[in-house]
């Protein structure tokens, strides 16, 4: 089902009175990490969970709660509920499987490796332009643009892959706010566009976008949210896969 597919998209995002003609490009990611909460919380990290609800606007607005788990760069589970049946998708590194019943499938499987290869960025929550160098991208600044009425830098950014997409950092908060994607979804290619705002801060400090909208195609999916809490204890068995019976 169509959000069904859009889900597997869903993702791993204070400064003021700054001079946008006088910023270098290590200057805007030295403070985009700064404003996620500093390079050392970000290394700092080593389990994100996340709780909140996704609206689905080709669904007629339905509203559908979820539930996320990351163990940073080693595997992530979502759960997301749809008339009272439990959703499950889990990646790793080397593998990923799902439990879907809303597709009418009542059987564990494997996911699809195109859309493994589309979730598996979910598995870093520390941040797209923190520590390129570790993981083999390189951005460029791209110049600069408008996006809502404000100030932003476009970041070009290529990933190990040789993937290109943009990354748009709002120029007062250096908080990402726009990020554009080339994806390859049932062999075809398309455009994913991420749109993140509102952000929050954790109790220790970790900035997070509470408002996220992907779009690709004709499929649109608002994110919304309500709690995030890191460093928290984290079972291993949340993501094994079940053994069939």
């Amino acid at each position: 089902m169509r959000y069904a597919r859009a889900f597997s998209l869903a993702a791993g995002l204070v400064m003021g009175g700054i001079s946008l003609q006088a910023q270098t490009l290590p200057e805007i990611l030295e403070k985009y990490t700064a404003a996620l909460g500093g390079a050392d919380k970000l290394k700092a990290i080593k389990t994100q969970y996340t709780e909140g609800e996704m609206t689905f606007d080709a669904q007629q607005g339905m509203k559908v709660p979820i539930k996320k788990w990351v163990k940073q760069n080693e595997a992530m589970r979502m759960e997301f509920d749809v008339q009272n049946m439990k959703n499950i998708q889990v990646v790793r590194k080397d593998a990923a499987w799902q439990y879907m019943p809303v597709t009418t499938n009542m059987n564990v499987e494997e996911i699809d490796p195109l859309v493994r290869k589309l979730m598996q960025p979910q598995l870093d929550v520390t941040g797209e332009l923190f520590d390129l160098a570790g993981k083999g991208k390189k951005v460029e600044l791209a110049g600069q643009d408008t996006l809502n009425g404000e100030k932003v830098y476009k970041l070009k950014v290529t990933t190990a892959e040789g993937v290109n997409g943009f990354a748009y950092l709002d120029a007062n908060t250096f908080y990402l706010v726009k990020a554009t994607n080339e994806v390859e979804i049932k062999g075809y290619k398309t455009e994913l566009v991420t749109r993140l705002s509102d952000y929050r801060k954790t109790v220790d400090g970790y900035a997070y976008p509470a408002q996220v909208e992907q779009t690709t195609g004709d499929t649109n999916v608002r994110i919304r949210v309500n709690k995030v809490e890191v460093n928290q204890p984290m079972a291993d068995s949340l993501f094994e896969k079940p053994v069939a019976k």
